[in-house]
């Protein structure tokens, strides 16, 4: 029963316990009265740490230990078993440190505490002043320009083997010029490993990885991104954990029996594992409600503005087959919680499931999007030498995706930290392996760009993709190097694309059309709106080339890869404007000859 009393008697009350228990250590003392000062009668305190009026309650989760204390550095305080398998405790003193111990020996951190050691041992009190955010509006789904960011190499400080949330926000102002206004971060609650690893190895929900920096410097992070103009989301792991029998959540309370992992995770059977450590229990209340509130931690206390979910398809099913239970529910709710909130919720599933992107109400998960194909299918058509294998009608159809007649409920990437890791490389290297920056593997990963944006959908970058960025993304990954020449031209280019992204309306809408189809010369022409788009898959430029617009009048050149200014060895491309020409062509009343550089992108607008 939990006793709502005043802060002044719950101190009488925990303090007379004190008086009458053993001098430290306490493991022998006493239970002390739990009382919760200032809510309702029955209600306990939220799990982890809580202080209020200078006391601090502990309340943990342990429904298999027989005893239970919370470590103070060295100093044990006895925890009173409570209803449903918890305990908790209280104490007047300054809390600098703990952690938990079950039937005196088995420790654990707080999975709910907000940070912890670098050597991973102890949980830390973290500032009791709430941080001043300034205030931000998150952009549309149709206005949003992701970057997928990986703190641990982005940007690392002078002296520092790896990158922190203070070295990557100090290189935020190049993400704004550049026309960003989403950053998707890499994980970046704590994890095992490197520490500056890939994090899809979570070890608890709540805290930062140490090594990054902590929550303080978090929201910094998030509030500069915010005066920028830049929404932070975060890839959300919770499909799994860490596979290392020692992390803070395996065998939590020590009861593992028969090489399960415990508590917060399934028991033996189809659903225990996934291919990268044990699947949480979705079916149980404690641990959605763990997951769950991780997730409106960081839309809340941190300020963040949605999420990238790792693996959807295992966590609503098993590699995307069956049914796993509970996860839908929590998946749901997720996605409800970040719409309170205002947020984004993104699934990476790949498995082209389009109930993931239904609302609720139509019987779906209600994601506002999902990681999509579209990448794979650009690369098959662009990556290979031939130029007369080049599908034309695969790009048509990455054009035209979506789900359930939403082109915008997709996300779009051309790269990203699995395609060029896991043995993969960047899009440029693997046009040409040998030369990355020559004018093949520079135009030809420029024309999966234009295509990237300018289709429905939300597009997103991988860091050091706007800049020809070398090299794959290994565990641990190197730093981010400094653009080259070529690679500033290039980023030049990214500049001018996302600047038409952001500024032409007809690219912020689903309405595509496809105006002008030639297989032979590998040109296609789309419509967006009063947008153009002529993509040119072929290494031959033209002088002229013609094709068929609903609309005469005046068009006016706002886009050629050709362009000097983002190749010193390119053609020149065109500029100013070009006339429609009063001649039936592909069916349309009017006619635009164009110059077309080879491997050429020319976007134009009336």
């Amino acid at each position: 029963m939990w006793m709502k009393v005043g802060p002044t008697a719950v101190l009488a009350l925990m303090l007379s316990a004190c008086d009458a228990a053993q001098p430290a250590p306490r493991q022998d003392a006493g239970p002390a009265p739990i009382a919760d000062a200032g809510v309702d009668a029955g209600t306990p305190p939220p799990f982890g740490a809580t202080t209020t009026a200078g006391i601090t309650t502990f309340r943990v989760w342990a429904p298999n230990a027989s005893r239970a204390a919370v470590d103070l550095d060295g100093e044990r305080l006895t925890m009173t078993p409570q209803p449903q398998g918890t305990f908790a405790a209280m104490t007047a003193s300054p809390v600098t440190r703990w952690r938990y111990v079950f039937d005196n020996a088995h420790e654990r951190l707080d999975p709910y505490c907000r940070q912890i050691t670098a050597d991973r041992q102890w949980c830390l009190m973290t500032s009791a002043t709430p941080y001043t955010f300034r205030p931000f509006t998150k952009p549309a789904r149709n206005e949003a320009i992701v970057y997928e960011l990986h703190i641990g190499s982005f940007s690392t400080a002078a002296g520092m083997a790896h990158g922190t949330f203070a070295s990557a926000q100090a290189k935020l102002p190049e993400l704004a010029e550049l026309g960003i206004n989403v950053i998707e971060l890499m994980p970046v609650h704590a994890f095992g490993g490197n520490p500056n690893g890939w994090g899809y190895n979570p070890h608890l929900f709540f805290a930062p990885k140490p090594s990054y920096g902590t929550p303080e410097e978090l929201k910094a992070f998030i509030d500069e991104a915010h005066r920028l103009g830049i929404a932070v989301w975060s890839d959300l792991v919770i499909n799994h954990t860490d596979g290392w029998r020692q992390a803070p959540l395996s065998c939590f309370d020590g009861h593992c029996p028969n090489g399960a992992w415990g508590i917060y995770f399934f028991g033996p059977g189809p659903y225990a594992e996934t291919p990268w450590g044990p699947r949480p229990n979705y079916t149980e209340p404690r641990v959605t409600e763990m997951l769950l509130g991780s997730a409106k931690q960081w839309l809340t206390e941190l300020n963040g503005d949605g999420f990238r979910i790792d693996s959807v398809s295992n966590i609503r099913a098993i590699d995307g087959s069956g049914t796993t239970p509970g996860g839908r529910e929590v998946l749901v709710k997720l996605n409800e919680l970040t719409q309170q909130h205002g947020g984004l919720s993104i699934a990476e599933d790949l498995k082209g499931y389009g109930e993931l992107t239904k609302s609720k109400s139509a019987g779906g998960f209600g994601f506002d999007a999902q990681w999509d194909g579209f990448g794979y299918d650009v690369m098959n058509v662009l990556v290979p030498f031939a130029d007369d294998d080049r599908d034309l009608g695969a790009i048509e159809r990455a054009l035209k995706g979506g789900y359930n007649g939403d082109g915008f409920a997709r996300l779009l990437w051309t790269e990203n930290h699995d395609t060029v890791g896991n043995g993969g490389a960047r899009l440029p290297t693997k046009i040409d392996s040998q030369n990355p920056e020559s004018f093949a593997a520079r135009r030809r990963s420029m024309l999966a760009a234009v295509v990237l944006f300018t289709s429905p959908g939300m597009p997103m970058l991988f860091q050091g993709q706007e800049q020809l960025a070398s090299g794959g993304f290994v565990d641990p990954p190197a730093q981010l190097a400094a653009p080259t020449a070529r690679g500033l031209e290039v980023r030049a280019f990214y500049k001018a694309l996302i600047g038409l992204r952001r500024s032409e309306e007809g690219l912020k809408h689903g309405d595509l059309q496809v105006l002008h189809f030639n297989d032979a010369n590998k040109v296609i022409v789309y419509k967006r709106g009063e947008t153009l788009v002529i993509l040119n898959l072929r290494n031959r430029a033209y002088t002229r080339y013609d094709f068929g617009v609903p609309m005469g009048g005046t068009w006016r050149v706002r886009l050629d890869s050709d362009a000097l200014e983002f190749g010193s060895d390119f053609g020149g491309g065109q500029s100013g404007s070009i006339e429609a020409i009063e001649a039936v062509k592909d069916g349309q009343p009017f006619t635009l000859p164009v110059k077309l550089g080879a491997y050429g992108a020319v976007v134009l607008t009336r």
